[in-house]
């Protein structure tokens, strides 16, 4: 129950911004002893932080909020539709630090994908220890085509989010794809999964 209801807090608190204790065991349905207990955890870990209190109405002690703190850690995404790959940086609230758009030869490899995530980095100035994971948007067949593989990106989580519910949503709504920000679904996909990341779980493409 702890590792669920702690993916959820952190979701809960990413939708809707920094809230107390008592607010999250009460939105949770959970006990209070059981959020004291995860949100001590993801406080030591970096993942939540203390941001002031809540004000409220008559006496009685004030009540602290928490927040995710951004500095936690990044998502690094990348995305592909037909030969344009995305690749970007993003932190855990959504927000683009930087991003590349490269148009793939038809030779191209995983390497393309690792080259742009380490040059965003270093211009950044963020090193691969402050990853929660890579995401990677995309068909399966181009996923293999370009030979990713989790020895890639060394030990850190590698996430895959099909792109293939994407492409059919658009062709149902006629909706047209923004390639150049494909790498966002990614980058999503690392958030979405960073309870199992922080962990140093996280499902294999």
């Amino acid at each position: 129950m702890k590792p669920n209801t702690q993916a959820k807090l952190i979701e809960l608190i990413l939708s809707e911004g920094a809230m107390s204790r008592s607010e999250l065991a009460r939105r949770l349905s959970v006990s209070s002893s059981l959020i004291t207990e995860i949100t001590v955890d993801l406080i030591d870990k970096g993942i939540l932080r203390k941001c002031g209190y809540r004000n409220t109405s008559g006496k009685g002690r004030r009540n602290r909020l928490l927040d995710v703190d951004i500095s936690c850690g990044f998502a690094l995404g990348a995305g592909l539709y037909e030969n344009i790959l995305s690749v970007g940086l993003c932190t855990i609230k959504g927000d683009t630090l930087s991003h590349r758009i490269i148009e793939l030869p038809r030779d191209a490899t995983g390497e393309y994908i690792l080259d742009a995530g380490k040059e965003i980095l270093r211009d950044c100035c963020i090193s691969e220890n402050k990853l929660f994971g890579v995401g990677f948007c995309m068909t399966r067949s181009d996923f293999e085509k370009l030979g990713i593989s989790k020895t890639h990106f060394g030990t850190l989580p590698v996430i895959f989010e099909p792109a293939d519910r994407i492409i059919a949503y658009s062709q149902v709504t006629g909706m047209p794809i923004d390639p150049d920000g494909m790498y966002v679904f990614g980058c999503g996909k690392v958030v979405r999964n960073l309870s199992v990341c922080a962990c140093g779980t996280a499902s294999s493409p």
